[in-house]
């Protein structure tokens, strides 16, 4: 007995430090504890005096209306969003270009072709031919990169520079 009282006397400081920790985070828990219980206890308030008045159904009625509301746009953007969709794979995402000298009188490369495609290789590959004395322009569709119509030299470097996103 006589060895303990010996070390607390020795070591009053420390004994009064802890002690003083050991209080303050008991403080802290006993704060936290209480904040939370604060705030249910308020929630626990609100929610017997609805059911008290009945307000209770028709707040839980108008969640329900909100959230079928909600569901029903969801379902609307669902929808567009297909739509949008599906347009999107039949626009213009590839295009390729090659510009070339179709005669050999007539100087820079003024002579084009340009492949329009979509992502299925679908569209259509429009050339211009400049030549000196007159210009022809040509349209052919194009269908999973291939045409009905004969296709140039330069129209297929067109569709392959289209394919490959060059």
């Amino acid at each position: 007995m006589q060895q303990l009282m010996t070390l607390l006397e020795k070591n009053i400081g420390l004994f009064i430090l802890f002690a003083i920790a050991l209080g303050l985070f008991d403080l802290i828990v006993v704060t936290i504890i209480n904040s939370k219980y604060t705030k249910l206890k308020k929630q626990y308030k609100r929610v017997m005096k609805e059911l008290e008045t009945g307000d209770i159904l028709d707040i839980l009625s108008k969640d329900i209306m909100k959230n079928e509301e909600f569901n029903e746009k969801l379902d609307k953007f669902r929808k567009e969003l297909s739509f949008i969709d599906n347009e999107m794979k039949t626009s213009i995402k590839k295009v390729g270009i090659v510009r070339y000298n179709a005669f050999n009188d007539v100087g820079s490369d003024l002579s084009f072709s340009i492949a329009l495609l979509d992502s299925n290789d679908n569209g259509v590959v429009i050339s211009g031919i400049y030549g000196r004395n007159e210009t022809a322009t040509f349209a052919k569709p194009i269908m999973k990169a291939q045409s009905n119509y004969p296709l140039s030299a330069e129209e297929i470097q067109a569709i392959d520079k289209a394919r490959k996103g060059q």
